[in-house]
């Protein structure tokens, strides 16, 4: 009896890839493993939070250098302002996030996390300075830089974005001015320009990685 060549089943069922196919697909794997070997540290949730708090705290501390220097009153609500505004919209960047895919690794809600554990130990600090009336502005400044260093040092290993250490290095160089300087107004003059240069443009960093990371069709 003669024999009969088996014709394997997927030869039988997939179709044949052509050479411009094969090309596609080399492409995709390729970018799924650059994907997957970011372990998407990029996509983490600090860059928008950390660019609006610094924002914030920046035009807070601007006007308290105002009042300061009497060029406004110094019973304007800066405190209960920067909390509502801080807090109202980090939250609500936080759900946009979520619905963009930007909150869904474990990295992204480890960041997140840390920021918000970090906000409300800031607050209770802040409270409670005021309500044992021993609240002195340089030292809760000095304590807000010294949160933000801890904060971004880890920031900078889960992302592995080593240069995040050097904005850390800069917040503990401000905590550490906070000491130095005797005047108010430098004081607040330095943690407004230190929310700039150490939040507000590390953060707008971080969101151009996260939009670079994230797939394209949750990119808006």
């Amino acid at each position: 009896m003669a024999d009969e060549r088996i014709t394997p089943i997927h030869d039988s069922i997939l179709p044949r890839l052509d050479m411009a196919e094969v090309g596609y697909l080399g492409d995709e794997l390729r970018q799924l493993r650059e994907l997957v070997s970011r372990g998407d540290t990029l996509t983490i949730s600090g860059g928008s939070v950390m660019a609006w708090w610094g924002l914030i705290l920046s035009l807070a501390h601007g006007l308290k250098a105002l009042m300061a220097a009497h060029f406004l009153p110094l019973d304007l609500p800066v405190n209960l302002a920067t909390f509502v505004l801080g807090y109202g919209g980090a939250l609500m960047i936080v759900h946009v996030g979520k619905q963009r895919h930007i909150f869904r690794s474990w990295r992204a809600q480890a960041i997140s996390t840390l920021w918000t554990f970090a906000g409300i130990g800031i607050f209770v600090f802040l409270v409670g300075s005021e309500w044992a009336h021993v609240a002195e502005p340089h030292i809760t400044m000095a304590f807000l830089a010294i949160v933000f260093s801890l904060v971004l040092a880890v920031m900078a290993t889960s992302s592995r974005q080593p240069w995040l250490l050097c904005v850390a290095a800069g917040w503990i160089l401000t905590a550490s001015a906070m000491f130095v300087l005797n005047s108010e107004v430098p004081r607040y003059v330095l943690m407004a320009s230190a929310a700039l240069l150490f939040m507000v443009v590390p953060g707008l960093i971080l969101m151009r990685a996260e939009k670079r990371a994230q797939p394209k069709e949750f990119q808006l």
